[in-house]
């Protein structure tokens, strides 16, 4: 069995007309789900650098944070792996790029509408519900 242990982050992509980006990943344990982008921190590396890196190597697109959705926790077991990941969901807007798959673990991207979203990979559900209530909380005032 492969252990996965570790801090992770994963992003959420301003696009407007409430749509977001999802990507399949053909590596376990998220076979078989669609999930934000992102990935595992690189030793020296800051969480905030992780996620500008991890994006940019699964999407090809150049983003900067602007700013933080909170902290999860996303354990247990699936196809022959353990794992414990603590990721981090940013919120970052583009800055460059395109839009072109380029991490060979990306299966597949897509943007789906908020309201019409697939069957989720681990905490990915509940960060995006967070979002969606911080972002309406925030045009209510």
């Amino acid at each position: 069995m492969k252990i996965y242990r570790g801090k992770t982050s994963t992003a959420i992509i301003l696009y407007p007309e409430n749509k977001i980006l999802l990507i399949k990943r053909n590596t376990p344990p998220f076979i078989g789900y669609w999930a934000l982008p992102g990935g595992r921190m690189d030793p020296g590396e800051s969480i905030e650098q992780t996620i500008i890196r991890e994006v940019r190597e699964e999407t090809g697109l150049e983003t900067a944070v602007v700013n933080v959705i909170g902290e999860y926790v996303e354990r247990g077991i699936k196809d022959d792996v353990d794992y414990e990941y603590f990721p981090t969901c940013f919120v970052v807007k583009i800055v460059g790029g395109e839009l072109k798959k380029q991490d060979s673990e990306v299966q597949e991207m897509q943007l789906f509408k908020l309201d019409a979203l697939p069957l989720l990979a681990f905490e990915h559900e509940k960060m995006i519900e967070d979002y969606v209530h911080a972002k309406n909380k925030k045009h209510e005032q």
